[in-house]
């Protein structure tokens, strides 16, 4: 019996268009089809396909200019609802940042009962020079970086259905998530805290379900500029940052629990 070929759309963010020049080129040494959606959150620049295939990029492709500046965790959000809302044809949807690169994007044969595939990451964060090495063969392990399990919402395979009812309960409370956002004078760490809200609505709404993990490397994360310098805002590290994100990302997770359940019962479910 001939397995269901499974489709992949993978979304990339970005607010510096410059910086798709290290994510976009790369997609063009990937092993199978999947469909390209990427949301640029910056309204002074637009985007056009012609920029996206002067990069090399020659694949299904969709692309979202914001009006405005929305941010990171919006700009995720909007993305899964513009897949949902144009019917993209997609069983799988994986995000990736703009400055890293994907290395493979194979979706592995998994149990029902698998509703995210984690796999690993390798992070560079000590030399411009090993980002001319990277190359798919570090999907089996990399001399270079940091590699290790990538527990973040970039880089994992997640089920489409799961990421549209997220993204419909993260919206019945965005206003409230988007005032604990703007309260935190340090940035808040989207990728750890998107995977691990994921985590929460999955466990309230569907307990049956887990994510796996496949000892296999398909994400390079660059970590290359400073803090202060790729993201603009005040990223003190220290004490002082870790406490005043850890009470923003409580608060958040609060209020996601609270509408998930909330949604369970106007569901039905």
């Amino acid at each position: 019996m001939r397995m269901k070929k499974q489709k992949l759309v993978v979304v990339i963010t970005t607010f510096d268009l410059d910086a798709l020049r290290v994510s976009v080129p790369p997609l063009r040494r990937l092993r199978r089809k999947f469909t390209l959606v990427i949301y640029n959150d910056n309204p002074t620049r637009r985007l056009s396909r012609r920029d996206i295939w002067k990069m090399g990029w020659r694949g299904p492709m969709y692309i979202i200019n914001s009006e405005n500046n929305v941010g990171e965790f919006e700009s995720r959000i909007r993305a899964i609802e513009f897949i949902a809302e144009n019917k993209i044809d997609a069983d799988w949807i994986m995000f990736a940042d703009d400055d890293d690169v994907l290395i493979d994007i194979g979706v592995p044969d998994v149990a029902n009962n698998a509703f995210a595939v984690v796999q690993n990451a390798t992070i560079l964060s000590d030399s411009h020079v090993d980002m001319f090495k990277i190359n798919p063969s570090w999907a089996n392990g990399a001399d270079v970086g940091k590699t290790g399990p990538h527990f973040e919402i970039t880089g994992t395979m997640i089920r489409a259905t799961i990421m549209f009812e997220f993204a419909t309960v993260v919206r019945s409370v965005m206003s409230q998530i988007a005032g604990v956002i703007g309260s935190c004078r340090y940035r808040i760490p989207f990728g750890a805290l998107m995977w691990n809200m994921l985590n929460c609505v999955v466990k309230i709404r569907h307990p049956e379900l887990a994510p796996i993990y496949m000892n296999r490397t398909n994400y390079i994360s660059i970590k290359l500029a400073r803090p202060h310098e790729k993201y603009g805002i005040s990223t003190i590290s220290g004490i002082a940052s870790i406490r005043a994100t850890n009470i923003a990302a409580k608060k958040i997770y609060k209020l996601v629990e609270i509408a998930a359940a909330q949604n369970l019962v106007a569901d039905g479910q």
